[in-house]
């Protein structure tokens, strides 16, 4: 079933329900061995997004079509939905409209380890993105990937980039990219933990690929524990994209962050 909202200046048209993913809302065991959850967000109840903030509209490509327009960041049945949909407004002045929120997610020097279950439909130009972003926008080409899905693969990435893996040319000393095969309209949990001197990462508790600090004369192989990171859930619409393949979705049903676990008090 197709749903046609009329807004002021822009009409979208969305694919309706949280069905459209395999998988139902999962209540699974939220202990992790050596970790003490510290806040997690279920998309439940009055609090909705009161922790998060709709991502603004800037120049880059992740956020070049973003909208704060409700229709594409709702919550239903207890998952939070962002959607990517054309835009047919009859004074629209850009093709797409995609939506995108943000909260405070990595402090610099903070061991921590973050997931998100979250499962995406498949389209042609569109990519969902899970990823660690700085939370000030000068600190330049740096992001930490924990699910990127590009059109209808069938796998997901798992990556990092830095000014050593994009304007340094060295994305594969070490290697900062994983391409994980599970199957992203399912949902998946996708986790990573930082660390002073590395980043690890997990798909469904199993680990997936860690990126290690490294001794290197060349700037900027290793800035993630330098700075403050946002976590940013969205999706990304690229120019080329093919209308008729929209909308694209992001289903999130859980967010959770993780300190250390204290040890236990000596008797």
């Amino acid at each position: 079933m197709m749903i046609r909202i009329v807004i002021p200046a822009i009409t979208l048209v969305l694919a309706a329900g949280v069905a459209s993913c395999s998988g139902r809302k999962a209540d699974e065991d939220k202990f992790r061995k050596g970790w003490t959850l510290t806040w997690e967000d279920n998309f439940e109840g009055e609090a909705g997004l009161t922790a998060w903030s709709k991502v603004p509209r800037g120049t880059k490509s992740l956020n070049r079509y973003m909208s704060d327009n409700g229709a594409l960041c709702v919550l239903e049945d207890g998952f939070l939905v962002l959607r990517g949909v054309e835009n047919v407004g009859d004074h629209a002045t850009v093709p797409f409209l995609t939506g995108g929120v943000t909260r405070p997610g990595m402090e610099r020097n903070r061991v921590c380890r973050i997931e998100v279950r979250a499962c995406v439909t498949p389209a042609t130009g569109a990519v969902p993105l899970i990823a660690l972003l700085p939370r000030t926008e000068a600190e330049g080409n740096v992001s930490v990937r924990m699910m990127e899905r590009h059109g209808s693969d069938d796998f997901v990435y798992q990556s990092v980039t830095s000014e050593y893996t994009t304007t340094g040319g060295l994305p594969d000393n070490p290697p900062s990219m994983a391409l994980v095969g599970v199957n992203p309209d399912q949902y998946h949990v996708y986790g990573v933990e930082t660390y002073p001197d590395s980043l690890v990462f997990f798909v469904d508790g199993n680990r997936t690929k860690k990126y290690p600090r490294v001794l290197t004369d060349i700037p900027g192989q290793y800035p993630f524990a330098d700075m403050d990171f946002d976590l940013f859930l969205g999706v990304r619409l690229d120019r080329d994209t093919d209308p008729a393949a929209l909308p694209a979705n992001l289903f999130v049903d859980w967010v959770r962050y993780y300190e250390p676990a204290l040890p236990a008090p000596e008797m």
